[in-house]
């Protein structure tokens, strides 16, 4: 009798496995790979949104729900790291994410070595697509940094004051650029170059020394919002009434909550406006973002950015028609051409990067951004 019962409990347990593997099969693990606390989790929390509206818009991959498998990086590359294992631990089919370049930089040596597919939708230093397994559907620093050079230029501004976050391989990255393209213009100088790190919270002393100069602009690089609109609002509080422009990382809800009035006037490059001529998938999105967040929001270009992400991710794996053969799915998302996305066509190049145009935003008196201009590659 025992015997019997011993035997029967190893035949549950065994059914019991098996039907957890099963269930296992029954979903699309995708891995979200942001930045939910720290310095730039209001980042994490922008893609986040996208990837939420995409999934709930198309819950399904190959008639399979997906499944968000997160891992926070804390904004801290070293945590970045053990939180990309801890997705391929998981099992994820592939990796979407991050919110800064330098973490999605550290995750993509575990993500190589896994062989899993991974695909950001915003990192723009060059270094993130350098490996086999990691693509990206934005532009690339530079050419956002020779665009912002050249916007500097075109409206006549002779000396440029610079500040950059030394720790983020984004920001460095995006004022070498910016620096590569003024030396092309002799009568244009950069005068000051004022380095911070993202946890300073006072530039009292950067400002004043860059201001004895008279710049007729202030190049903010950042790694995120809070360090963009302490910059403004203390700058304005300084006297300085001249331009302020950055990249895209002032597209951000904590630049204008920190720099509050003082950010009208400021100038950002980005990827993709909402306003613009809208697609029907862009009005999808935007039915579902305001039925959710409110008609009075308007999404940041990240959010949409991680709403064409999760699209593409799902188109990859339709057309690899797999969710076993991670590198069938890779190879389809590196030929991702002609993929019509909410914030416009999506091709990538032999690189693994997209070809797209930068935007140009503006903020108005009442801290809307409104659409300045566009640049083509």
């Amino acid at each position: 009798m025992k015997k019997a019962m011993r035997v029967l409990a190893f035949a549950l347990a065994a059914l019991t496995l098996a039907s957890a593997a099963a269930l296992a099969e029954d979903t699309v693990k995708i891995g979200i790979f942001e930045p939910i606390t720290g310095a730039t989790a209001n980042g994490g929390a922008m893609e986040t949104q996208g990837y939420d509206i995409a999934r709930e818009l198309f819950p399904t991959i190959l008639g399979l729900p997906v499944e968000f498998v997160v891992a926070d990086s804390q904004s801290d590359k070293v945590v970045a790291s053990n939180a990309a294992a801890k997705l391929v631990s998981e099992g994820v089919v592939a990796v979407l994410g991050s919110y800064g370049s330098g973490l999605s930089m550290a995750g993509d040596p575990v993500f190589s070595e896994a062989g899993v597919p991974a695909l950001t939708a915003t990192s723009t230093n060059p270094m993130v697509t350098q490996g086999e397994w990691y693509a990206r559907i934005c532009f690339i620093d530079p050419f956002q940094g020779t665009m912002l050079a050249r916007y500097a230029v075109e409206n006549g501004y002779k000396k440029v004051a610079i500040f950059q976050d030394i720790e983020a391989d984004y920001a460095v990255g995006l004022v070498t650029y910016f620096n590569n393209e003024i030396k092309n213009y002799p009568d244009v100088t950069v005068t000051s170059t004022g380095n911070f790190v993202s946890a300073d919270q006072d530039f009292s002393a950067l400002l004043t020394e860059a201001l004895r100069n008279e710049p007729d602009v202030i190049f903010t690089s950042v790694q995120n919002g809070t360090s963009a609109g302490l910059i403004i609002k203390q700058a304005r509080d300084l006297g300085y009434t001249g331009p302020i422009i950055g990249g895209d990382t002032l597209d951000d809800s904590k630049m204008y909550e920190l720099a509050g009035a003082a950010a009208s006037g400021v100038v950002f490059s980005t990827f993709c406006d909402a306003d613009q001529p809208a697609n029907d998938l862009l009005k999808s999105f935007l039915d579902a973002y305001h039925a959710k967040y409110g008609e009075d929001k308007k999404p940041a270009a990240p959010t949409i950015m991680c709403f064409d992400a999760y699209l593409t991710i799902k188109n990859a794996i339709e057309t690899a028609g797999t969710i076993e053969d991670k590198a069938a799915i890779r190879d389809a998302l590196f030929a991702t051409s002609g993929f019509e996305g909410a914030a416009g066509t999506i091709t990538l190049d032999e690189s693994h990067n997209a070809i797209r145009p930068v935007v140009f935003m503006q903020v108005q008196d009442d801290l809307s951004p409104k659409f300045v201009k566009m640049i083509e590659p």
